[in-house]
């Protein structure tokens, strides 16, 4: 198989000759600037230049080298400035983004800290006190359909538009806070739906924008919207039904209206409960697949939605790949890949960015698992 062949395969529930693998595809499965330069450091190999991917989890692109190395089957196309060309930072590191939320530097990365909707408001301060930027700025698309036609002409390369806007739930908590906007769930739901319906209609124009240039090139197109903790989901299925699933659908089917490419979403945590709602919504792949989160055990997830869903990530960040010995990650990966990809329907990744703490050599590990075991 070629890598089209091998990736549309396991998007297809089709068991693929190895299993398609990811690293940095995605603003949520690669390296940060830190992990990313003591690897480099590590193997040896001339530092790359840093092309950031992300601001506030200081997310970089994939070394060309070790995309290689790996056989990656994923080129990712992201959608321009202005804002990643003129952000403003303080003397702390801090900034205020297009919506007017403000992202604190916290350690080494930028946390949502204050939006601009906080405290008590009315449904006209929705447009009043937040700024909703112009998503049809042509500065933001300049040069994607080139860039995407060299890609096609190059090769057999899947193309994967990244994650570029808040989902309406998530963002919702951004602007909102999170004690006004769960609040408002239960004692406004009209002002919480109000908000999720003007977030979900500047993420379609952000889509629109981006797929109008190169939506017949595109195959994977990746939206966020977190709504899973550690040990349950932020909402419970009942709410997320009731106000939230109808923003999903309704921009899952823009973007499928505009391309044929599958639906990535991601959302960290445990949302088992979730799914078959998200599944309703119109989501094609999960990602991260959390599985030291409740419920989200590889096993039951395959078991219980493995027909219905591709499942995008799954390699431990939070325990074993910080933690275990070096034997632990390769068994780790291993026994992924015989539980989901049995069938196909999984991609292998990391299960969220690689961060600063964990250590080369068990980056190395995972690297060399990851070829061993496709």
């Amino acid at each position: 198989m070629d890598n089209r062949e091998r990736v549309l395969a396991a998007l297809s529930h089709k068991e693929p000759d190895k299993t398609p693998v990811s690293i940095g595809s995605t603003i949520v499965d690669g390296f940060t600037k830190y992990a990313k330069a003591a690897y480099e450091g590590y193997r040896q190999r001339e530092s790359t230049p840093e092309i950031l991917t992300h601001i506030a989890m200081q997310t970089v692109a994939t070394p060309d080298w070790l995309k290689d190395e790996l056989g990656m089957e994923f080129e990712t196309i992201r959608m321009k400035g202005p804002f990643l060309d003129t952000t403003v930072f303080d003397a702390e590191g801090s900034y205020t983004d297009e919506f007017g939320i403000f992202w604190k530097k916290c350690a080494l990365y930028n946390d949502p800290v204050k939006g601009p909707l906080y405290g008590p408001i009315t449904r006209e301060d929705i447009v009043k006190k937040a700024t909703w930027p112009d998503a049809y700025d042509t500065g933001r698309v300049k040069g994607l359909r080139e860039e995407a036609l060299a890609i096609k002409e190059k090769g057999d390369k899947i193309i994967v538009a990244d994650i570029m806007c808040g989902g309406p739930f998530e963002q919702s908590l951004w602007m909102r806070g999170w004690d006004d906007f769960l609040c408002d769930l239960y004692i406004d739901p009209a002002l919480a739906e109000a908000l999720m319906d003007r977030i979900t209609e500047s993420a379609i124009a952000f889509w629109d924008a981006y797929l109008n240039e190169i939506g017949d090139c595109v195959d994977i197109v990746c939206q966020g919207d977190d709504l899973g903790m550690q040990d349950r989901s932020i909402i419970s299925a009942e709410l997320y039904n009731k106000y939230v699933k109808k923003y999903h659908k309704r921009l899952y089917g823009f973007i499928k209206s505009k391309t044929k490419a599958k639906v990535f979403m991601h959302s960290c945590g445990s949302v088992y409960n979730l799914l078959p709602g998200l599944i309703e919504a119109g989501v094609d792949i999960l990602n991260p697949v959390q599985i030291t989160a409740k419920n989200m055990e590889p096993e039951r997830l395959k078991k219980d939605f493995g027909c219905e869903l591709v499942f995008w990530g799954a390699v431990d960040t939070q325990k074993i790949l910080p933690n275990g010995t070096l034997e632990e990650i390769c068994g780790h990966i291993k026994q992924l890949i015989e539980i989901l990809a049995k069938d196909g329907g999984y991609i292998l990744a990391p299960g969220h960015n690689i961060q600063n703490y964990i250590a080369p050599e068990r980056i190395e590990a995972m690297v060399q698992a990851m070829k061993e075991f496709r």
